[in-house]
């Protein structure tokens, strides 16, 4: 069971670090590339960067979970 909560979470730290990276800053970020830039005009932020935002809490709600069993596991 610990090595099964130890590999998602390794996935969930990688899958992580990639979708912060995805995340547009001031400059547009790596996410306008794959088109999030072109309904900026109209709306401020596009879907792909509110469901990229909504993914990435998923995702740190999940990473958050298993690193909180990983500790009462070990």
């Amino acid at each position: 069971m610990f090595y099964l909560v130890a590999f998602f979470h390794i996935i969930f730290c990688g899958a992580l670090v990639g979708m912060i990276l995805l995340h547009s800053g001031k400059g547009g970020g790596l996410s306008s590339t794959f088109g999030g830039g072109l309904g900026g005009t109209f709306s401020g932020t596009t879907i792909m960067e509110k469901n990229l935002t909504r993914l990435t809490v998923i995702v740190v709600c999940l990473f958050a979970l298993t690193g909180i069993v990983l500790f009462f596991l070990g």
